[in-house]
């Protein structure tokens, strides 16, 4: 991708994705987004359209997914509808296809996105949609199901000719996709990995007498090696990795393992360095959906895991979907949205501004994610019994000494800021955590 768009922001952005706008389709009422050039993130509550967002993207990366109808009444009998509701009822005999909304790329060009009528879908439960002038983007897919296995898989052969970077990430994201389709191979892509980085550490060796020296197989070693260090926890203190065959050893300050060893949340992140790096090795820019990067990670590796990303390919435009405000709140450098029902239980999606109105956007996140407190409710419930012992006045140094000594009793005095914020200005009340 060589052509450049303009994002929200006026910054330049690789020829990817610049715009998406649905209108009334599946639970979506009206919905525009513009991705920024480094980092979109899409947040809200379950079924609020955050993967359906992204499928409509992966089919430009060969990741496609049919979607559902929707059953409707139609005078003497049901039929099917692809529409949402508004236009559902009228448009139940239409024979044309019906714009859903448009998709804009960062160069300029601008895609219909339409579905089939209910007259082509006559019975049938699904449909495909339809971009009018679909434009061709680089940019790899990563779902949210990690295909590590957790499984120790020997490598019992390794190759000996030293596949291209891109034979590799095609290799690495097949058995991927063959897993998210719900089939089998009968090698996972954990062993994939292990097969090319061995392969890479055999013939990465300068002046080896024994075995010619390929540059591919160096930058892949050496290259992935820097990934790591880049996004791998700051904690754990990665130092490198080395083959003790059959064996891909990990060595860290904090003790070598065996990646088949390494956690849930190690091994993801680890995966989907792989990928991204892969297609990192034949494209200057390029695109990667990321669908719950969070999945596997404690919540410290949750913050930290974007702006590793970022930071490691400054060359990569980031569109994720979450669930964890740790994401969203990860760096301010990014457009960050949240999708969430509106009065007539359809979504919409809402700008968080995290640059220069983190208060609000915080308030906002809070109320749709529905997360207001990470305090357990016993603790909630505690929290409220004390403050009804400190009615508004009889506040001195006294008491409030004594209202610090009862939230400690509960294991809550770092609430003691809010408890005094709820006692001195309760139209503004807020809640622990």
């Amino acid at each position: 991708m060589t052509s450049t768009g303009m994002d929200g922001s006026g910054s330049p952005t690789p020829a990817g994705f610049a715009a998406l706008a649905i209108e009334d389709w599946r639970q979506f009422d009206s919905v525009h987004l513009r991705f920024h050039s480094r980092l979109t993130i899409l947040t809200g509550a379950n079924a609020t359209g955050k993967s359906t967002i992204l499928s409509i993207l992966a089919r430009h990366f060969n990741w496609t997914r049919a979607f559902s109808t929707a059953p409707v009444r139609t005078r003497s009998e049901y039929g099917w509808v692809s529409v949402g509701r508004k236009r559902a009822r009228k448009w139940a005999r239409d024979r044309s296809y019906a714009s859903v909304g448009k998709l804009t790329y960062g160069t300029g060009i601008v895609t219909d996105i339409q579905v089939p009528p209910p007259t082509e879908l006559a019975k049938a439960s699904h449909y495909d949609l339809l971009l009018t002038n679909q434009q061709p983007v680089t940019g790899s897919f990563i779902t949210s199901h990690r295909t590590s296995s957790g499984n120790y898989t020997p490598v019992q052969q390794i190759p000996t000719s030293f596949a291209a970077p891109d034979d590799l990430y095609e290799q690495f994201t097949q058995e991927a996709r063959t897993r998210w389709q719900g089939g089998w191979t009968g090698r996972s892509p954990q062993q994939a990995l292990k097969e090319a980085l061995m392969s890479a550490a055999v013939f990465s060796v300068r002046n080896n007498p024994h075995v010619h020296f390929n540059r591919d197989a160096a930058s892949v070693w050496d290259g992935f090696q820097e990934i790591l260090k880049l996004v791998m926890p700051a904690s754990l203190g990665y130092q490198g990795m080395h083959i003790r065959s059959p064996d891909l050893v990990i060595e860290t300050s904090t003790g070598d393992f065996i990646i088949d060893d390494a956690s849930g949340g190690l091994a993801a992140i680890i995966e989907v360095a792989w990928s991204i790096f892969l297609r990192s090795r034949t494209e200057f820019g390029f695109t990667v959906l990321m669908d719950e990067p969070e999945n596997h990670l404690h919540p410290s590796l949750q913050k930290e895991f974007m702006p590793g990303l970022v930071a490691a390919f400054p060359h990569v435009q980031f569109i994720v979907a979450t669930h964890s405000p740790f994401v969203v709140t990860a760096t301010p450098d990014s457009s960050v949205y949240a999708l969430h029902y509106n009065e007539a239980r359809r979504v919409v999606a809402r700008g968080l501004d995290y640059a220069n109105k983190a208060a609000s956007a915080d308030e906002t996140l809070r109320e749709v994610l529905g997360v207001g407190s990470t305090v357990p409710s016993w603790a909630e419930t505690a929290f409220r019994r004390v403050l009804k012992d400190y009615p508004p006045g009889t506040l001195n140094d006294e008491r409030l000494r004594q209202l610090r000594r009862d939230l400690a009793a509960l294991g809550l005095e770092a609430e003691f800021p809010t408890a005094i914020m709820n006692l001195t200005s309760p139209g503004e009340q807020g809640r622990p955590g």
